[in-house]
């Protein structure tokens, strides 16, 4: 006689959370997309008139919007890119090069910046690059710099600040990956004729490519939809296409035209995903091959 195999009871809690789960992705969606075709105040659905296309068509006709998209989008890949050029070294040096008993020592010390209160983290930051800052003091009394730069309220700050924000993320990305890497393999790549470029290419950063990439959708996507960081650090001549959202809302109190930028920012970051993954599946099969 077979014994029948006891219920698992946590099966029975996989389509409640599913479903919660589910809710709580569609309804913000769904709530956008309405939203997007509401004239009135949207705030109150008493104060929607009507309905109307108005909304998404002044928001992709808009010079302006098109002109904060790019500057985003520009931002956002070069902060990544800033991420990796760091983060690479500073990782491999984490995993390889340090002796174990300090790696996880280093590893939380490196990830201070993201338990660091988002407003106390940009506003040390201003403090270090005022012009009688730490950092600005030094380069300007050496004549690096000329006298009375300042770098606050320009795209830099903006791009220093999200560098210094976002740089833990790539870092714990691509350390999981490269602590992995038998030390043996670099060592063959060398003794085969490999000189450190090689072997990278060939060896470090195949082994660490899935590191690598969800290291670009972890900085790159919230980098681009920005908004605190370049309404403090950057001033009104850094907006990003966040801080005009944020505006509709706050401000301006346009909820259906901020809904309809949301959403419009929403099909460029999916369009932008899409390509990512479509470069790492042609990169998988590159590498795999």
């Amino acid at each position: 006689m077979n014994a029948k195999h006891p219920r698992n009871p946590v099966r029975h809690l996989i389509w409640p959370s599913a479903a919660i789960l589910l809710a709580m992705s569609l309804a913000p969606l769904c709530m956008l997309v309405f939203f997007s075709f509401a004239d009135g105040n949207v705030s109150t659905l008493n104060g929607i008139a009507g309905y109307t296309i108005a909304n998404i068509v002044n928001a992709v006709s808009s010079a302006t919007v098109c002109r904060l998209m790019l500057r985003s989008f520009w931002i956002a890949v070069l902060v990544t890119v800033i991420c990796i050029v760091i983060a690479y070294p500073a990782a491999w040096a984490i995993a390889k090069v340090v002796p174990e008993k300090y790696r996880s020592t280093l590893i939380m010390i490196s990830i201070v910046p993201a338990f660091t209160s988002q407003l106390l983290l940009i506003y040390s930051i201003m403090t270090l690059m005022q012009s009688n800052g730490l950092v600005m003091t030094p380069l300007l009394k050496l004549g690096i710099l000329p006298a009375g730069t300042s770098i606050l309220y320009t795209n830099q700050a903006v791009i220093i600040v999200l560098v210094y924000e976002y740089l833990p993320y790539m870092i714990l990305s691509l350390y999981s990956c490269l602590e992995k890497i038998d030390v043996n393999v670099i060592a063959a790549s060398h003794t085969l004729g490999a000189n450190r470029f090689q072997t990278f290419i060939n060896v470090v950063l195949p082994q660490s490519f899935s590191g690598l990439m969800t290291g670009i959708l972890i900085v790159l996507i919230p980098v681009a939809g920005s908004f605190v960081e370049p309404n403090i650090a950057g001033g009104p001549y850094s907006m990003m296409i966040g801080s005009l959202i944020d505006s509709q809302f706050t401000t301006a109190m346009n909820m259906g035209y901020g809904a309809a930028l949301s959403l419009l920012f929403l099909l460029v970051m999916s369009l932008t995903l899409a390509v990512i993954k479509l470069v790492m599946n042609i990169a998988d099969r590159r590498i795999g091959g």
